[in-house]
């Protein structure tokens, strides 16, 4: 069997050229889309993801504007600062980079984005809209997913799906976007996790296979029945047999030739396009607020 690997990156750039023309007729309206990412402390990776969300946006006219926090701050410099920038009428979308110092009352700074401007939809009132099914923005990460599903003519109707990973960002947003009636859901989703006994026997049922759990490696191709789709969600950062760091997804991709129908690369493939969905909920924001 012959495994598609899925390309990301050629999505998110057919997906970029859309986005760009929105930008571009936003702007003949005096509307321009612009997002504020609070950094709370220096952690590498976080910045690294700024640097990239900077560089994309820059492409098709988006202006990002990034607050550094010290990682020693009180949760109430954070909440007012957020409060400035709910209320400056300039800024359309608001992002909190991870990790939040876990010394920070990490919910009450959740819930102190307005939901208006809350474009990776962080605050409980927007992850609450989601599991009703009536939203204005869902995470970006489980609509990248989504995206590349499509893109593909994926259809996940009335297919098993199974989620390894139940995470407020990606794996239980994730099954709420799956379940929804309509186009793009009425999938049969299963959620599995750290605690789940037999996994294999969850992840070989399924037609889709989603995996977002930060555990390199941890889904090999005899986990999974031939013909499945494979999505890894997973970015690790690992030592290769040579000493030199790595990106590595939660899937073994070597495993996955001739056994999955479609599999997501890492780097490459989810990743770019969970950008590309962020900045399509800033467009959003920006003709709201």
């Amino acid at each position: 069997m012959e495994t598609i690997v899925i390309n990301g990156r050629a999505i998110a750039n057919a997906i970029r050229e859309k986005l760009a023309v929105d930008v571009k007729n936003l702007a003949s309206k005096n509307i321009n889309p612009r997002m504020a990412v609070l950094h709370i402390g220096e952690d590498p990776a976080s910045l690294s993801y700024t640097k990239s969300i900077q560089r994309i946006s820059s492409k098709i006219n988006i202006e990002v504007e990034v607050c550094k926090i010290e990682e020693t701050t009180s949760s109430d410099f954070v909440i007012e600062k957020l409060k400035k920038l709910n209320e400056n009428k300039k800024i359309n979308g608001i992002i909190i980079q991870e990790p939040i110092p876990s010394h920070l009352k990490r919910e009450d700074i959740l819930s102190s984005i307005s939901p208006f401007k809350d474009i990776d939809c962080m605050n409980p009132i927007n992850l609450g809209r989601v599991m009703k099914g009536k939203f204005l923005f869902a995470p970006s990460t489980p609509l990248g997913v989504l995206k590349l599903l499509e893109y593909e003519n994926i259809n996940v109707e009335g297919k098993n799906v199974v989620i390894v990973g139940r995470s407020n960002i990606v794996g239980k947003p994730l099954a709420n976007l799956l379940l929804i009636k309509g186009k793009g859901g009425n999938a049969t989703v299963t959620v599995c996790h750290s605690r789940t006994r037999n996994l294999t026997s969850f992840t070989k049922m399924a037609d889709i296979v989603v995996v977002a759990v930060g555990r390199p490696k941890l889904i090999e191709g005899n986990m999974v029945k031939p013909g499945s789709v494979v999505i890894d969600v997973g970015i690790n950062d690992v030592l290769d047999s040579n000493g030199k760091h790595k990106l590595v997804g939660d899937v073994n991709f070597d495993s996955m030739k001739g056994i999955a129908s479609y599999i997501t690369p890492v780097p490459g493939g989810v990743g770019p396009v969970t950008t590309m969905m962020l900045l399509s909920n800033l467009i959003k924001s920006a003709l709201i607020s």
